[in-house]
Parts: structure tokens; C-alpha cells; sequence
């Protein structure tokens, strides 16, 4: 009997490290389907992105035409976006000439305004409760940075956390 428990504590031991690695590989990843810090490039005009703000107004990619523009969807519960947060901050502070926006998907008002303090983000972030701004722009994990021109085309695009660096690398890449 002493060499069933031992193999029924094996295996239980084995599920347990490959939940484990499987939710670390999770969080390296990023919080979604997709690997981290992907990158590609264009895929034509932007989608349509309009809707509340978390500060009561409403926001229009419409109105961005003419300069870059940086779309980051994000969510509070997400470990990589908490780590990308920061480093998005000092991009768009570095860059006043260039329209940066939050999209703030699959997340809770009171979360995401709490996100906002945290890292004291200055620029707008859409409310998109349920995802379906995310889904029309085709995302599939998060954190998810897509890069418009002045025209208003999606030249390049990062899944994933990403750096200042590498943000100031797709922002020359579409300039």
C-alpha cells in the first residue's frame, strides 16, 4: 500500500510543478495568449476607437489624425502590464508631440482608476468592459501597444511588456 501513496504523491507532485511552470510561462508571457515583447508590423488603418473615459469625458482615435499615436491595452490584474506601466509613462512623458491612449480592457472602473494613480498615467484610458474594443483591434493578450502614424495606419505593434526603449524604437520606426 506504501508504494501506491508514494506514487499517488508523485504524480500530485508532478501536477503541482507543471501548474507551476505553466502559470510562470503565463506571466513571462504576458496576460493572454500571445508571447512577450512580440513584435510586427502594420496591418492598415487603425480600427475605430471611441468610448468613455475614466475621467467622465470621451475619447475618439478620429480626432488623433495628424500625429503618432499609441494605443496600450492593458488591464490592472495584469502582472506584465504593472511592469510595462512605468516604462509607458516616461515614453509619453518624453513625447508631448505624440497622442498616447489606454485602453483599459476586461477590467473594473475602480481597478483601473486605482492603476492610474499608481503610475500616474496623464494620458486618456477607454473603458472597454467587456472586451469588444480589444477584440476589434484583434487582441489576443495584453499588454498590447500598437503604433499609428499621423495618417492614421497601424505601422507596428508589440505584444507584450515591453520598455522605454523599445517604445522609442517603434515610434522613430513609424516617424
Amino acid at each position: 500500500m506504501s508504494g501506491y501513496r508514494s506514487g499517488a504523491r508523485g504524480a500530485a507532485a508532478f501536477a503541482a510543478a507543471a501548474i507551476v511552470l505553466a502559470l510562470a510561462a503565463l506571466a513571462v508571457a504576458g496576460c493572454g495568449s500571445l508571447g512577450g515583447g512580440s513584435s510586427s508590423g502594420g496591418s492598415g488603418a487603425a480600427q475605430p476607437l471611441t468610448g468613455s473615459t475614466l475621467n467622465g469625458g470621451t475619447f475618439d482615435l478620429a480626432t488623433t489624425k495628424g500625429k503618432p499615436t499609441v494605443v496600450n491595452f492593458f488591464a490592472s490584474w495584469c502582472g506584465p502590464c504593472n511592469q510595462e506601466a512605468p516604462e509607458l509613462v516616461a515614453f509619453a512623458k518624453a513625447h508631448p508631440d505624440v497622442q498616447v491612449v489606454g485602453v483599459a480592457t476586461n477590467d473594473k472602473p475602480f481597478d483601473s482608476q486605482s492603476f492610474v494613480n499608481k503610475y500616474g498615467l496623464t494620458y486618456p484610458v477607454v473603458m472597454d468592459l467587456d472586451g469588444s474594443i480589444g477584440n476589434a483591434w484583434g487582441v489576443t493578450g495584453i499588454p498590447a501597444t500598437f503604433f499609428i502614424d499621423k495618417n492614421g495606419s497601424v505601422q507596428a505593434a508589440i505584444v507584450g511588456a515591453s520598455t522605454q526603449a523599445q517604445f522609442e524604437a517603434k515610434l522613430a520606426s513609424i516617424q
